[in-house]
C-alpha cells in the first residue's frame, strides 16, 4: 500500500502541472508546421502513465497482468519515442518536429484512470480524488474494466476497457458526456507492439497517432484524417504507421521521417550526451 500511496501522490503532483483542471488533458491538434521555439524539455522523458503502471505490484488475476502489460508497452514505447525526439532534438533541420510529440504525451496522461484498472476499487478511487474527480463508479467483470467519473467543470467521463490476455491486448474507449472523445488500444506481435490513439479535440479536429515498437527500434505515425482508424488486427508490418503523412523512425543509429511540412529526414542518431561531449 505504501508503493501504491507513493505512486498516487506522485502521478497527484504531475496532473496538478499539466492537467490543472480535474477532468482529462485534451490533446493539442496536431502541428501543422514546424514554426515555433525548439525545446527538448517539452517532451516528457518519462510519462506519468508509466511511472504509475509500473509501479505496480505483481499479484494474481487478470488486474495484475494487464497493470504489467500496459506498464511493458508504455515503457518500450516510450524509449523509442524519447530516442527520435533525442535525435531530433539534435538536428538543426529537424528541430521543430519534436512538437508534434507533445499530443502523445498529453494522451498517455488523459489516459491516467487505465493505470489503476484492476488495481481495485479503493485504489481507483484514491486516485481519480487526488485528480478533483467526484461520484466515482468503478467495476471490473472479468477482463472488462469501467470507471465514470464527474470532473469540477461537472463534466461526466467515463473510460471503458476490455483486455485479452490471451494476446496481451487492450482496447479503450472514453467519452465526455456520453460522445466518445478517445480511443486507443496495443496489442503485443511477432516484432513487438502495435499502438494507436485516436482523439477528436475540442475544435473538432481529430489527431490520430499510429506506434510500431520493435526492440529498441520504432516508428511513429502522426495523423490528422478524419475517420477512426482501423481496428489492429496483430497482422499489420512493422512499418505500417509510414501510412501517416507525418511519421519518424529510428533503426539502430539512423532516423528518418517525413515532417508535417513534408520535408524528408534521413541523419544519423547522435545521444544528446554524447553530442555534448
Amino acid at each position: 500500500m505504501k508503493k501504491v500511496l507513493c505512486i498516487l501522490i506522485a502521478v497527484l503532483l504531475l496532473v496538478a502541472v499539466f492537467a490543472g483542471c480535474g477532468g482529462p488533458t485534451k490533446s493539442e491538434p496536431v502541428p501543422t508546421n514546424d514554426n515555433g521555439p525548439s525545446d527538448e524539455s517539452a517532451v516528457s522523458k518519462e510519462t506519468p502513465v508509466a511511472s504509475a503502471a509500473a509501479g505496480v505490484s505483481s499479484g494474481p488475476g487478470s488486474g495484475a497482468n494487464l497493470a504489467e502489460s500496459y506498464a511493458a508497452y508504455l515503457e518500450a514505447k516510450n524509449a523509442v519515442i524519447i530516442k527520435i525526439t533525442d535525435g531530433l532534438s539534435n538536428s538543426p533541420d529537424a528541430g521543430m518536429a519534436v512538437l508534434s510529440f507533445l499530443g502523445v504525451g498529453m494522451t498517455d496522461l488523459a489516459l491516467l484512470p487505465v493505470s489503476f484498472f484492476g488495481m481495485g476499487q479503493e485504489t481507483m478511487e484514491m486516485g481519480l480524488s487526488m485528480m478533483g474527480a467526484t461520484d466515482i463508479q468503478y467495476t471490473e467483470n472479468g477482463n472488462n474494466y469501467t470507471v465514470t467519473y464527474s470532473d469540477k467543470e461537472n463534466k461526466k467521463f467515463t473510460y471503458s476497457g476490455t483486455y485479452n490476455p490471451a494476446i496481451d491486448a487492450l482496447t479503450c474507449t472514453v467519452t465526455e458526456n456520453g460522445a466518445e472523445s478517445t480511443y486507443s488500444e496495443y496489442r503485443k506481435t511477432t516484432f513487438g507492439y502495435t499502438g494507436q490513439y485516436y482523439l477528436l479535440n475540442e475544435d473538432g479536429t481529430t489527431s490520430i497517432y499510429m506506434i510500431a515498437v520493435d526492440g529498441e527500434d520504432g516508428i511513429i505515425g502522426i495523423s490528422t484524417t478524419p475517420g477512426k482508424p482501423a481496428v489492429l488486427t496483430g497482422s499489420e508490418a512493422a512499418d505500417f504507421p509510414k501510412a501517416c503523412s507525418e511519421w519518424y523512425s529510428v533503426k539502430g543509429n539512423t532516423i528518418t521521417g517525413k515532417t508535417s511540412d513534408g520535408l524528408d529526414l534521413s541523419f544519423e542518431y547522435v545521444p544528446a550526451d554524447s553530442s555534448s561531449n
